[in-house]
């Protein structure tokens, strides 16, 4: 049988491995320090249940000299050795079982060389209170060697002291300013008061968090103290399988869906992370969360959550915390629900798209931009018409004022998440009449004019015909309103097709050219149509005007102003030609 061997680890390579992979910042040193206390006090009051008076303190000496001290439950020489030089190895696991005690916020057993990013040598002293008659000191290097000695237990109170001295390049995290800024990032939230002690006496750092008695201002002030914000309200957090409590703040403003957020989430009252994308909903970019969870699993490095069956149930749980609290607006607060909307109503449809029941609630109040004005959820649902919507913006804007004359709602549905619910609409209330606006045909908007007036036309036809033939488009009378409207351009999809095919041709190497007139060849007998309204003075005029020259100025003015009210790309030359003309009508009007 083959010799076993153990393994050794290089504490150096370990640092780097935790100074530059593991850990986002050497300022997490704080954390771990403020989290090795907190634990260290959890022990003492589960071995002395009569403990009252735990505590943190925080000593910044010239020099950039720092000493971190609990009253915790110390250790004893045995523990020393077992916990603090043995990597892995976590005095907050349960000797008997070897699993995670709840208790404790690490589990580890490598916070405290996070301390070695930022000194030399890590000096501590400790006496425990289950041996309060010895006291110990203990120096650790980066190398890996550490020593022990007995030093006079009425020297040291119950509990650990360590020594830091900031190495070359890490002074500024010993900054008396910085250090307070990390213990209210990172310890906001810890039931144990931290103390700042200064030659001007102490300051505490931390503030007490959300206790039964606190009211809607107090609540509301701790959102404003963290995030530096006004608030539009909050959202009470609480789980129901004990999980996680907390509060959601709204914000005053829109945001992005895909904006990054800051929260503040902590585990065990000790910050994890700000990122909220592992445990929230992706729909809650419109709030600010307080967050503590004590039965979740903190991967390595402390900065997110372990994937598993809780995190899962954490998240679902959010989610009907945040979308019940909304959902209850209707009922409790419905001006706040309509501030809330009409903020954030990307975020509620994102929400109504996923969620049936909120659907059902918020679809009254939802708006949507229509060629009649913007209406609400409730008004398109009371409707007895046909409602049309156009899911590209430029359709919509193409047609909604021939649509609008005709008495006919088109709905533009080219934002996020409105031809969803367009869709859902139409299931919630079966008898409305839903389409798309690629189902309407503009036959049913442009009507043929009396046959007298094919003799009138014939002359400004053939003008406009052999003004338009070089853009592919064809030329037609029609009759249509608003009378407003003198022409109205349109074409299907193969003939937009072609017309970019002919711009990208304009715009691209000689070398690409053939390989764009073969795909334009396949698409030829595609054009665009321009009608000319009959219903319109100026056609009407332009029909009877003896001057070929005005009349082509006219309509090819006429063609371009198409164009741009359309929103069609515009090809080359086609806007010299609207400046041109524009210029020679001005020209005549001189003269």
């Amino acid at each position: 049988m083959a010799e076993p061997f153990v393994f050794k680890v290089n504490l150096g390579g370990m640092i780097d491995i935790l100074a530059n992979h593991l850990y986002s910042s050497p300022d997490v040193f704080v954390r771990e320090l403020l989290q090795n206390g907190a634990d260290a006090i959890s022990a003492r009051k589960l071995a002395q249940p009569d403990f009252r008076r735990p505590r943190m303190t925080i000593t910044i000496g010239s020099g950039r000299h720092m000493i971190f001290t609990d009253n915790g439950i110390g250790l004893t020489e045995p523990e020393i050795h077992q916990f603090l030089a043995v990597i892995g190895q976590s005095s907050k696991r349960d000797k008997e079982t070897g699993k995670d005690n709840d208790n404790y916020i690490g589990r580890f057993g490598i916070g405290m060389l996070s301390c070695f990013m930022v000194t030399d040598e890590i000096m501590l002293r400790t006496r425990s209170a289950r041996d309060p008659e010895h006291a110990y000191e203990f120096h650790g290097k980066p190398d890996g060697t550490y020593s022990i000695q007995e030093i006079p237990a009425d020297t040291v109170d119950v509990g650990t002291a360590m020594y830091l001295n900031a190495k070359p390049g890490s002074e500024s995290y010993f900054d008396e300013e910085r250090i307070t800024d990390l213990v209210l990032y990172y310890g906001l939230a810890l039931p144990y008061p931290v103390i700042l002690l200064t030659e001007n006496g102490e300051h505490p750092i931390n503030v007490r968090m959300h206790s039964q008695n606190d009211t809607d201002a107090d609540i509301m002030a701790l959102g404003r103290k963290v995030f530096r914000s006004e608030f539009l309200g909050y959202i009470p957090l609480e789980s129901k399988s004990g999980l996680f409590s907390g509060t959601a703040y709204i914000l005053p403003h829109a945001v992005s869906l895909h904006a990054k957020t800051q929260h503040r989430i902590y585990l065990k009252n000790m910050l994890l992370t700000e990122d909220g994308e592992a445990i929230l909903p992706k729909w809650s970019g419109f709030l600010r969360c307080i967050l503590n969870t004590t039965g979740l699993r903190p991967t390595a490095s402390r900065e997110n959550f372990y994937e598993d069956e809780n995190l899962e149930r954490a998240r679902q749980e959010l989610s009907e915390c945040i979308s019940g609290y909304l959902l209850g607006l209707s009922r409790t607060d419905p001006r706040l629900l309509e501030e809330v909307i009409q903020v954030h109503f990307m975020a509620i449809k994102s929400l109504a798209c996923e969620d049936e029941t909120f659907f059902r609630t918020f679809i009254p109040f939802l708006k949507f931009e229509t060629n009649m004005g913007e209406l609400s959820g409730k008004e398109l649902l009371s409707r007895r018409d046909a409602i049309t919507f156009a899911n590209d913006i430029n359709q919509y804007h193409r047609t909604s004022a021939i649509m609008l004359a005709q008495g006919q709602l088109l709905v533009n549905a080219s934002y996020v998440f409105d031809t969803a619910l367009l869709r859902m609409l139409q299931e919630y209330e079966p008898g409305l009449v839903i389409c798309p606006l690629e189902l309407v045909t503009m036959d049913e908007f442009l009507r043929e004019p009396e046959e007298d007036t094919r003799q009138q036309t014939a002359a400004l036809l053939r003008t406009a015909e052999e003004n338009l033939r070089e853009y592919d488009c064809d030329v037609q009378l029609k009759r249509f309103t608003p009378e407003q409207l003198p022409v109205f351009f349109m074409l299907d999809d193969n003939a937009e097709t072609l017309r970019e095919i002919r711009h990208s041709k304009e715009n691209s190497h000689e070398m690409f050219a053939s390989m764009l007139d073969s795909f334009a060849e396949e698409l030829d007998d595609h054009r665009a149509v321009l009608f000319l309204n009959w219903n319109n003075p100026l056609i009407r005029r332009l029909a009877v005007l003896d001057d070929p020259e005005k009349v082509s100025v006219c309509l090819q003015i006429l063609y371009v102003q198409a164009l741009l009210t359309g929103r069609f790309p515009m090809r080359g030359g086609e806007m010299a030609v609207l400046n041109d003309n524009l210029i020679r009508l001005i020209e005549w009007g001189i003269q």
